[in-house]
């Protein structure tokens, strides 16, 4: 990758030289681009969210607690 500078202004003149083909091509490029690293952000570990939640059973005795969702009536 180049670790040149270049401005947009730079990069939106050469894109108006091409036909519109090549234009639409380079959009599309562009918007994979960004949803590729959107969803790579959105990527969550499980082992990251180890523990969540569990204050909520500090105070619950666990085999009481299954032993009631074990019974079907």
């Amino acid at each position: 990758m180049n670790t040149r500078t270049v401005s947009i202004g730079s990069i939106l003149s050469q894109i108006k030289q091409l036909n519109h083909s090549d234009r639409i091509n380079i959009l599309e490029k562009v918007v994979s681009l960004i949803k590729k690293e959107s969803v790579d952000k959105k990527r969550v570990s499980l082992s990251s969210i180890s523990g969540l939640g569990s204050e909520i059973w500090t105070e619950t005795d666990i085999d009481k607690y299954i032993e009631n969702e074990r019974q079907w009536d």
